[in-house]
């Protein structure tokens, strides 16, 4: 008996059985990591195409008239009303418009969740929005927030401990017009009211 113990004490057979144990928990911790981010960044995806449709469903109403910015932001809050998001399973699957951060070269605070610019160049930094309705035949880009709940995580270990916050994005849409199939490329130019670019090179 005695040399039997003697002899399971000097055994290595089983040397690797702890540091294996010890290693499923780092394991299991970083597959629920991952899955958990993949969870996020599906959510995230989803939020900024909801966030690309309502822009585009508000600047189809953008016609100069002095109802258009009303109609506007009700198509972007309709076109969110009645789309549904699998990805977020916190609270529902509500999407909801709402107020943006202001770029920094704006300034700081946050923009109206609906807002309407005059120009491209200031569509695209963000800049001079405004959301008066008597400046509705200046009305040209509108950028619509969109937020939702927080995501819900499953496997992380430390669940609770580091909530992903509420997740939100924003897009700005106008509408223009295109002259296509310009010689000699054969392609649209975005910008009409300017001369199409040609690049040459050398051969």
């Amino acid at each position: 008996m005695r040399r039997i113990s003697s002899d399971l004490l000097r055994s290595e057979k089983g040397s690797v059985a702890p540091t294996v144990g010890l290693s499923l928990f780092a394991l299991i911790a970083a597959g629920g990591i991952a899955f958990d981010y993949a969870r996020l960044a599906s959510m995230d995806t989803e939020l900024q195409n909801a966030a690309d449709q309502a822009a585009l469903a508000a600047a189809s109403q953008l016609d100069g008239t002095s109802t258009s910015m009303a109609r506007a932001e009700a198509a972007a809050r309709t076109f969110l009303t009645n789309t549904t998001y699998s990805s977020n399973d916190a609270g529902g699957m509500n999407v909801t418009i709402s107020a943006v951060n202001v770029p920094s070269q704006c300034g700081t605070g946050t923009a109206p969740p609906v807002e309407f610019f005059a120009n491209k160049p200031d569509a695209e930094s963000g800049c001079n929005g405004f959301v008066d309705p008597a400046r509705f035949a200046e009305a040209k880009f509108v950028r619509v927030g969109v937020t939702a709940p927080e995501a819900v995580y499953a496997l992380t270990p430390i669940v609770g401990a580091f909530p992903s916050g509420s997740v939100n994005a924003d897009a700005t849409a106008g509408l223009g017009s295109a002259i296509c199939k310009v010689p000699p490329l054969m392609i649209c130019n975005p910008s009409p009211g300017t001369p199409f670019p040609v690049v040459a090179g050398k051969g």
